[in-house]
């Protein structure tokens, strides 16, 4: 009896790990090489397809709030503004009115998509040397790490640009979301409780009421948020950089020793300026350009356009990722010693986008051995970033799309909140070479490129990026995930525009990661397929069983079809019209 009981529960045991086809775009697609989808969702709670508008954002409550905006009549820059600041209000530990961010633009009426940089900048205050005695703990927590926040100014300033509805339209749904409160998930739950030491007592009082962590399921609330986004859904970005939300802003800095000053705050400029472009296989690949990582992620897909990726793929798997890790490593280093603000240090913009520039870099690469990252070494930026940050992809029927990347770096940022307001800080001042001239762990010096200055925007991983075929727009992607962002991009338009994937796989499959340093191909499990393992160490490459912390969010234009695609590696969600 025992024995027949066994077999009974090793069949159904074998059952559950079948591979169980999915439906997507028309196509049987195997799960078989996918990441398994977080807090027990399935893999069919994260895409979707519409004919009108799409939306993959962070957040469930976000897209629909971008939805709303669609359905009475928005147009995409409405759309994703909704969706920003909603989403500010349901993922307070990754972005928020108190950060920053980039954004690719393309409307019809466009000859080419237009980039918009709203990211965090260094007070006019900031030095140098301003966390040589304590780095870590000035540069992450505390007023003291708060770098002058962009995403106001940015949303508010596309919006009054581009935006068809009103601006008290399309803020109302984050109203709502703030007033009355949402459900609290895993992920926030988790962030919550690990920040709570961390977090000083006006943020206690939102994220800790009672004293204890709020329970999942149970609604979190955020009254003086809804108020303030009320005041900027009537006045715009005025009460945030001269009025009162400024006020509050800079008599916090003043009494808790922060830089921030009400000059810093009334002289934040939103920047405007073209796209980065480049052409790989039949499509144009357009993206930020620095302080971003977009330029890095051109220059890897030049030197991996030198090979037949899917025809090598299929003769040996570990030759292509081993072909893909040495790419990447030798992304990360030019990032690694370029990296910078471009108005501060000199970035070889053409050179880095040359097609010879690539395939001379590419050029030493030995299919039969990893090569060292230490033969790459000159004076280096090792800042690491947190994943903590949001992305959000839109596009319509028409192709007029948006590609958008939000962050307060750091978990909860600085752990620090506007009193009266509602307003968690970031801690992007950490995103600079915190004390150059110092040796940091691997004993290398942090590069100059990144170094603090006045006015300074610190280096970024954040990549938003479209991608356009036969001169149409295809497709809009991007990810939060700290330096796991720009290969992640990477691999989403290799399955894309290489493999010929659907949207979905190309966010859900395995992925592999390599920056340079450490000097180690980080894996995740699904990838060893045909034992990709043995074939990356038996090349000498350092590999770590890991899972990969950017989440991709995607959206795509194709047959008359919008198809939208989150990451199963996260919570967000798509949605359309």
């Amino acid at each position: 009896m025992k024995q027949k009981y066994a077999r009974i529960i090793l069949i159904l045991f074998l059952f559950s790990c079948k591979d169980i086809p999915l439906s997507i775009e028309g196509k049987k697609v195997s799960t078989d090489l996918l990441v398994t989808p977080s807090n027990q969702r399935k893999h069919t709670d994260y895409f979707s397809e519409s004919k009108n508008l799409m939306i993959a954002s962070d957040s469930p409550e976000a897209t629909s709030a971008g939805v709303e905006i669609g359905k009475l009549g928005g147009n995409v820059v409405d759309v994703v503004v909704a969706t920003s600041f909603a989403i500010s209000v349901t993922r307070p530990h990754s972005t928020g009115l108190g950060g920053g961010g980039f954004l690719v633009l393309y409307l019809n009426e466009f000859p080419e998509p237009i980039a918009f940089d709203f990211r965090e900048r260094a007070p006019i205050a900031a030095s140098r040397n301003m966390y040589k005695r304590k780095p870590k703990e000035d540069s992450l927590f505390g007023f003291r790490a708060v770098g002058v926040p962009g995403n106001v100014a940015g949303l508010i300033q596309i919006h009054k640009r581009y935006g068809k509805l009103s601006l008290k339209t399309v803020v109302a749904p984050a109203i709502r979301l703030a007033e009355n409160g949402f459900p609290v998930y895993p992920d926030l739950f988790s962030a919550i409780q690990k920040s709570s030491k961390d977090m000083d007592d006006e943020m206690k009082g939102i994220f800790l009421p009672k004293g204890k962590v709020p329970e999942v399921g149970s609604l979190l609330v955020q009254k003086d948020l809804a108020n303030t986004l009320k005041l900027i859904s009537e006045t715009g970005e005025r009460e945030f950089y001269q009025g009162k939300i400024a006020d509050s802003i800079v008599s916090s800095m003043k009494r808790n020793g922060g830089l921030i000053t009400s000059q810093d705050l009334k002289n934040f400029r939103v920047i405007e300026e073209k796209t980065l472009k480049s052409t790989y296989r039949d499509y144009t690949i357009y993206t930020m350009p620095p302080p971003s990582s977009g330029v890095h992620l051109l220059t890897m897909l030049s030197m991996i356009e030198t090979k037949s990726l899917k025809e090598l793929y299929d003769k040996d798997a570990a030759a292509y990722y081993h072909f893909l890790a040495e790419a990447m490593r030798r992304g990360y280093a030019d990032r690694a010693i370029l990296g910078g603000d471009p108005k501060f240090t000199k970035i070889p913009i053409d050179r880095l986008l040359s097609k010879k520039y690539a395939e001379e870099k590419i050029s030493n690469f030995d299919p039969k051995a990893a090569s060292s990252s230490s033969s790459f070494l000159k004076e280096l930026n090792f800042g690491v970033e947190s994943p903590q940050t949001t992305h959000i992809s839109v596009m319509d029927r028409d192709g007029n799309s948006v590609s958008t990347t939000q962050s307060i770096n750091f978990r909860f940022g600085a752990s620090v909140v506007v009193p009266g307001y509602g307003i968690v800080l970031n801690d992007t001042m950490d995103d600079f070479s915190r004390a150059p001239g110092e040796p940091n762990v691997y004993g290398l010096i942090g590069a100059e490129a990144n170094s603090i200055l006045p006015k300074k925007t610190p280096l970024s991983s954040m990549s938003p990026t479209l991608v356009f075929k036969d001169k149409e727009p295809f497709l809009a992607t991007g990810a939060p995930g700290g330096s796991y962002i720009v290969n992640a991009v990477l691999q989403s338009l290799i399955y894309n525009l290489d493999f010929k994937l659907t949207l979905y796989e190309s966010v859900a499959r395995g992925r592999v990661h390599h920056q340079f340093f450490p000097d180690a191909v980080f894996i995740e499990k699904s990838v060893n397929e045909r034992n990709v393992f043995d074939g990356l160490s038996v090349r000498k490459h350092d590999i770590r069983i890991a899972p990969n912390f950017a989440k991709l969010f995607s959206v795509k234009r194709e047959n008359g079809m919008l198809y939208g695609a989150c990451d199963p590696r996260g919570e967000g969600a798509t949605g359309g019209l």
